[in-house]
């Protein structure tokens, strides 16, 4: 046997493992694999926002009635299969705000902070909530310890949708 043998040529090889690590880590960052609850233009489907959401987080939508014009917060929880209206919390009592007999909920109590429906527990429909954006009801989404302008966020979009999905790592960094 002959000891002088050359070892196989390994230059080629490494040629082109650095492209290959490029290849796969823009693959992975493009993949959707963030769970996020997303702001997104209806009808564009523009993403505009995009916040971390664990199963079994709850947030709250608070807008303006358009009747008495006073506060009304809903807060719904992401299941991690669902979103699902599960209390409604409304600052004032009078025209068309919702009662009990209207079967929506299953108990109310009169709180410091307002009437609070209780036992709602809606699946939203295609699991997104549509909203329309107009100085009232101007929507705000009270997410962990922030209140987040959805108009200010939409710049402009009237009609947008709020959902819970999966996204890339570049959509999660780029709308934070």
């Amino acid at each position: 046997m002959n000891s002088d043998k050359k070892p196989a040529n390994t230059k080629r090889g490494s040629k082109f493992l650095a492209p290959l690590i490029i290849v796969i880590l823009a693959l992975i960052s493009l993949a959707p694999i963030c769970t996020r609850l997303t702001l997104r233009g209806y009808d564009s489907n523009k993403l505009m926002l995009a916040l971390p959401i664990e199963p079994g987080e709850h947030f709250r939508l608070r807008f303006t009635h358009s009747v008495n014009l006073s506060y009304v917060t809903d807060e719904i929880e992401w299941t991690g299969k669902q979103l699902i209206t599960r209390t409604s919390l409304f600052t004032s009592f009078g025209a068309g705000m919702p009662v009990i007999a209207d079967g929506i909920g299953t108990e109310m109590h009169n709180t410091e902070d307002g009437f609070l429906i209780t036992g709602i527990d809606e699946v939203q429909e295609d699991n997104f909530i549509p909203i329309m954006l107009q100085e009232v009801p101007d929507h705000h989404l009270l997410y962990r310890d922030r209140e987040i302008s959805l108009r200010d966020e939409a710049q402009g979009t009237a009609f947008v949708k709020l959902s819970v999905e999966k996204i890339s790592i570049i959509s999660a960094i780029i709308n934070k």
